[in-house]
């Protein structure tokens, strides 16, 4: 019954996106619901952008793991961006707002690893996500202050986010393992200020609330509070984009969390440091090569001390399909072993490979199958290896 359903999850998106492109008004635009009869056009003229993405996975573990399973989960994601110099003459000067609801399950506990296989689960509801303010001063100088996640700034690239698995997906994963930044679509109070003096050279500096219930979703985005068990992270990224012909890109960075984390071993720890780094280029035409490291010494609150991803996008790979992307990506996510000694386990790593092709249908519609196969799930060596094939249908309306 679950491989019935999970089949007929990938025919119906393979049927929707089929009807997608055989309407070939859809393929000139960059919406499904085009222009909205010259209204769309006319909002964005006045500085009023809206936007709706949809976005689903539906995978099936076939091999290993804890059991055979198979899950769906979606996501809506709409707001709007608004250009407050075009609405009130404000010089350089932008806002936010956006909505998320997410539905469905995923099958992580069914792998029993330490990633989800599903990177758009978690906060299966609807909420309130973003809603900021941001300020360009000149070239050089922007701040952005209000209710938002620190991925959209930091320890993160466009990159990441053709992955279904959250080894890779969104920001480093260990920092949201051991609970020190949030990442999409949860929101706290926040900023950063941005100097940007070529170019080439970056710097940002940014400052997040974080504490005990900063996943929380069930007061729907508008818990506005700073708690008393609540801290600060503070952030700072360097990025370097050199100008070799080749599209590349280094950025390094540091994260510094002050309140009060729950040690494994019991007890608290009242600071947190990370570090990470990250390089991308383009090593051939359409072939952008990445490697990014993480590493935290503070083991007794980081669940994972050291992270490795890599990762291969080509984009183009086939004659005719030059949208497309064809991706591969690894990661090696070394276990605490005071995290091990809480769960009475040895745990050493655990171990994700994916490999998929994003089939771009219209510039506003795409599906993307993929496999993936973890390697030593948890990292206690008593799961068996899973293997999980997956599929990713994205939407713009």
């Amino acid at each position: 019954m679950k491989n019935e359903l999970f089949a007929t999850a990938l025919v119906t998106a393979g049927a929707l996106a089929s009807q997608v492109s055989a309407d070939d008004g859809f393929n000139s635009g960059d919406y499904l619901t085009r222009d909205w009869g010259g209204l769309r056009p006319q909002l964005i003229e006045s500085g009023i952008t809206p936007f709706l993405y949809y976005d689903s996975i539906s995978s099936a573990s076939v091999s290993g793991g804890l059991r055979s399973d198979q899950d769906y989960v979606g996501q809506v994601y709409a707001g709007v961006d608004l250009d407050l110099e075009k609405i009130f003459g404000w010089d350089g000067t932008t806002m936010k707002v956006s909505y998320v609801n997410r539905h469905g399950n995923s099958l992580s506990d069914s792998v029993g690893g330490i990633y989800d296989p599903m990177t758009i689960y978690g906060g299966q509801v609807s909420y309130l996500y973003q809603l900021y303010i941001e300020k360009e001063f000149g070239d050089q100088w922007a701040i952005k202050l209000g209710r938002l996640s620190a991925d959209n700034d930091f320890a993160d690239t466009g990159l990441y986010r053709y992955s279904l698995s959250t080894s890779i997906n969104g920001p480093i994963r260990a920092t949201l393992l051991e609970n020190s930044i949030t990442s999409f679509p949860y929101a706290v109070w926040g900023g950063r200020i941005k100097y940007t003096p070529t170019d080439e050279h970056q710097f940002q500096l940014g400052a997040y609330q974080t504490g005990p219930d900063q996943w929380d979703f069930t007061n729907n985005g508008l818990d506005f509070s700073f708690g008393s068990d609540d801290g600060i992270s503070v952030l700072a990224q360097y990025d370097w984009t050199p100008n070799t012909g080749r599209n590349t890109r280094v950025f390094v960075g540091a994260i510094n969390s002050f309140r009060d984390f729950d040690n494994f071993s019991g007890g608290t720890t009242d600071y947190l440091f990370r570090a990470y780094i990250h390089g991308e280029t383009e090593i051939a035409d359409g072939l952008t090569a990445f490697a990014m490291a993480s590493y935290s010494p503070d083991d007794d609150v980081a669940k994972t001390p050291l992270q490795i991803s890599a990762g291969l996008n080509y984009k183009g790979l086939f004659p005719g399909r030059e949208e497309d992307r064809t991706v591969f990506f690894a990661t090696y996510g070394q276990l605490s072993d005071e995290y091990g000694d809480a769960i009475g386990e040895d745990v050493d790593y655990e171990m994700v490979f994916e490999l998929g092709h994003r089939f771009q249908l219209t510039p506003s519609a795409y599906i993307q199958p993929s496999v993936q196969y973890i390697q030593n799930p948890g990292g206690t060596g008593d799961i068996d290896d899973a293997v999980v094939l997956g599929a990713w249908l994205g939407l713009r309306f």
